[in-house]
């Protein structure tokens, strides 16, 4: 890199302080301040083409206190050595190149193997729930009571207008299943629970209970066949 030397009096003031066995030269000297560009002030901005001063310090640089110059070292190589760093500095960019490539390869691959590993689980699953909703069939026939041992599967709920003709009311969908894996379904505004010592408890997935009900009708939702149930009681 070419360098801008300041002299004083006539005299040359970069100073030679070594050449070494390639024949790299070794100066020391004033050079062009970096930060200022050789201003001797600093500029925060360009308005309408223009640098517009720093606030800071009256725009004085301090790196150069505002001489425009530094005392810096640098160093001037034969042309041959210059052409030996250049390879030398194209061996390492190839060599960061190839190793980038390299964690690029490997992460696309972690990449896919996931991607396939998630895809694979997902049809897994997919299969799972088909098949689980495959096993569900229509029991009893329409308006027959029943009663019976069930264990509770789901419950949902949503938000609809209360048929008094005023603000909302919670509408809870009750889900069980018999132990043939059979689909149970109740619509109520009422919850499932039972009172203990500590007070009203909700069933949870899993509890087992004794389910009393009219079938309402025989439905399919999401290709799983349901039996409806309405006027339902729990024990």
């Amino acid at each position: 890199m070419s360098k801008i030397f300041f002299s004083k009096k006539g005299v040359d003031m970069a100073r030679l302080i070594k050449v070494d066995k390639n024949g790299t030269k070794y100066w020391e000297g004033r050079t062009t301040c970096d930060r200022c560009e050789g201003r001797g002030w600093y500029a925060i901005g360009v308005n309408n083409g223009q640098l517009v001063p720093s606030h800071i310090d009256q725009a004085v640089c301090w790196k150069c206190g505002g001489a425009g110059a530094v005392i810096g070292k640098w160093k001037e190589y034969t042309p041959e050595h210059e052409a030996k760093l250049e390879k030398a500095r194209q061996r390492r960019r190839a060599k960061q190149e190839a190793e980038a490539e390299k964690v690029r390869a490997q992460v696309e691959a972690e990449r896919a193997e996931r991607e396939a590993r998630e895809e694979a689980e997902r049809i897994a699953e997919e299969e799972r729930i088909k098949a689980e909703k495959a096993i569900s069939q229509y029991i009893g026939e329409i308006g027959e009571k029943i009663d019976l041992e069930v264990i509770c599967d789901h419950t949902a709920w949503y938000e609809r207008k209360n048929f008094r003709g005023y603000g909302t009311e919670t509408v809870y969908i009750h889900t069980f299943k018999d132990d043939a894996g059979n689909k149970l379904v109740w619509k109520t505004t009422a919850t499932i629970g039972h009172w203990s010592e500590d007070g009203y408890e909700s069933y949870n997935e899993g509890d087992r209970v004794r389910l009393k009900g009219t079938i309402k009708e025989h439905s399919e939702y999401k290709d799983e066949k349901q039996t409806v149930l309405t006027r339902c009681r729990i024990k």
